[in-house]
Parts: C-alpha cells; structure tokens; sequence
C-alpha cells in the first residue's frame, strides 16, 4: 500500500514539474515544457469551441428561417461579410450598383409563394415552399441572361445567386435579415418594402 502511494506522489510530482516556471534563468529549452502544456490547452480548448459553434448552423440540407409572412416585402443588399480569415478578421465585400445605382435586391411574395429580384445585373425568380420544420424551400433560380459590362457585377450576381441558393439560415433582426450561406459569408439586407 506504501508503495502504491509513493508511486502517486512520485506520478504526480513528476506531471507537476511541466508547470513549475525557472525564474533564474531565460534558456527557452527549460520553458518547452511549459509552452508544449499550453499549446496542448489551445489546441483543446480550440477543438472543444468549434464543436460548440458547429451549433450556429444548420445540419446540412437543412435550413431555417422565419415564417414566409415575416419576410414578406422588398429587402436591398446593403453588407456582404465575407468569412473570417485566417487571423479571424471579417472583411466587407464591396457591392456595385446597376447601371442605373439599382441596387441588389429581393423580394419575398407570401401570397404568390415567390421569391423574385435583382441580382446586379439580371432579374431573377424562384418559387418557394415550405418544410416540415417551417423554413423556406427555393426552387430552382431562373433568371435572365443580359451581359453586365463590368466583370465585378458578373461575380457579385454568380456569388450572390449561388448563396441564395443554398442559404443556411435567415434571421430577422428588426428592419434587417442576415442571409447566412454554407461558406460562412452573411449578406445583410434592409427593409425596403411593406410587408
């Protein structure tokens, strides 16, 4: 039985010695044993928060928004997030404007169960309907197929058209709803037409 504890003590004060910190001397080769501790903390603790935040979206095939009545106007594109980098910084993707400053709009029909709009360059449509969990369904987007004269608004209507269509997550937040995509990117809309 001594034996036994003696071996604990010696277990524990052995994994004590990664945490104890020399004070009288600055070689980095006696502090590895303190960062390699830490760097395993990080990395934990790091693991532990996306699994925590893989909560924020949807499962996969599935998305949520509010009731269609709720959406139900005219909204305008005003911010494009781009997902967080490397560093964790968010940077805005700029948005031109039409060639008459017409803005990136949509437009959700309660009573025609349409979704419809302008993309930068072209006009767009698609039927919606709604899921066993209340959240709305896009049909295929059909649009028209004019040329834009800039290359810009051409990659803002194919990004644009392409996280519509496979949108993770509406969400109202007063006159305002954030469109959350698959990649992570969060298109702000405001209001811009009565309900």
């Amino acid at each position: 039985m001594q034996n036994q504890i003696d071996t604990n003590v010696t277990t524990l004060e052995n994994s004590l010695f990664y945490l104890k910190i020399p004070m009288t001397t600055n070689n980095y080769s006696s502090m590895k044993p303190i960062f390699s501790f830490f760097k395993s903390g990080f990395v934990f603790f790091g693991l532990l928060s996306l699994i925590s935040c893989s909560n924020l979206l949807p499962d996969c095939n599935s998305c949520s928004s509010p009731p269609l009545a709720q959406l139900s106007g005219r909204w305008e594109l005003l911010r494009w997030n781009l997902p967080p980098d490397q560093m964790g910084l968010v940077k805005n993707r700029t948005i031109p404007h039409g060639d008459n400053g017409e803005p990136v709009i949509i437009e959700f029909n309660q009573e025609k169960k349409m979704l419809s709009g302008y993309s930068g360059c072209n006009r767009f449509v698609s039927q919606l309907s709604i899921d066993s969990k209340n959240a709305i369904v896009l049909g295929n987007i059909g649009s028209t197929k004019k040329m834009c004269l800039e290359n810009s608004r051409m990659e803002i209507e194919r990004d644009f058209l392409n996280q519509l269509d496979d949108y993770r997550s509406l969400n109202m937040r007063g006159d305002q709803m954030l469109l959350v995509g698959r990649t992570g990117d969060i298109l702000v809309f405001g209001r811009r037409g009565p309900p």
